[in-house]
């Protein structure tokens, strides 16, 4: 009997092992990173600043059935830029909606991941998940050089995220798309886009920006994934 449970417990045992091994091997890179967004406005220069993380999965090759996903886990707030009567212009977190072709942009930048996910290595000029099926050890090397980077970059305009403002600052259902290189159209003469700086930061994860009307402090749910990332 003891001989049968000393079996059973090797056999625990190793079974236990087993696992701890493969969960070991499933764990997630965070890239933190600020995004700093600057407005000509007349003579003024506005900026609306925020830092973000991003959060990038690595799981073991061996255990990869379907090939790494492009999917990011942001956690964070847009950088909003304050107008004042004018409006406030956000940085989102949806993929652009600029038209810009597939194969034209991968001749910009060979990354996979969303818009904001790929930002890091857009502006750093480092490659991001390029192939659907690669194994993750690739991504977790792409990842290790990636925060070996340093400094300010700016991030090219046609890579960005959608830009985007509420028509109407009353009403909740009204945020439209605004397009980078026309910021004119949308909140009068004299205001154009300058640029858009991102640098990789150990910082804390800036907190909602104090500029968001209450309305949108209270239902912030509704725009999870395009103004807010999860929160811890």
């Amino acid at each position: 009997m003891k001989g049968c449970l000393g079996v059973f417990g090797v056999l625990v045992g190793l079974v236990v092992l087993a696992v701890g091994y493969v969960l070991l091997g499933f764990y997630n890179i965070h890239v933190r990173y600020r995004l700093t967004v600057e407005v000509q406005d007349g003579d003024q220069i506005k900026t609306g600043s925020s830092v973000i993380d991003a959060s990038y999965t690595i799981e073991p090759d061996y255990i990869s059935w379907s090939g790494p996903d492009t999917y990011v886990r942001i956690e964070g707030y847009a950088p909003t830029v304050d107008l004042g009567e004018k409006g406030l212009l956000f940085l989102t977190f949806a993929d652009s909606r600029t038209g810009l072709a597939p194969a034209e942009r991968r001749k910009l930048v060979f990354c996979l991941f969303t818009d904001i996910g790929c930002l890091p290595f857009v502006a750093y000029d480092k490659p991001g998940t390029t192939v659907v099926n690669r194994p993750f050890s690739e991504r977790k090397a792409e990842l290790t050089e990636l925060l070996r980077q340093g400094g300010p970059r700016d991030v090219p305009f046609v890579l960005l995220p959608k830009m985007a403002q509420f028509q109407d600052a009353n009403d909740p259902n009204k945020l439209v798309p605004v397009p980078p290189d026309d910021l004119t159209a949308s909140f009068g003469p004299g205001v154009r886009l300058k640029r858009v700086i991102l640098q990789l930061t150990d910082d804390p994860v800036t907190p909602r920006p104090q500029t968001w009307p209450q309305w949108l402090t209270e239902s912030g749910q509704t725009y999870v994934g395009i103004l807010s990332g999860v929160t811890k």
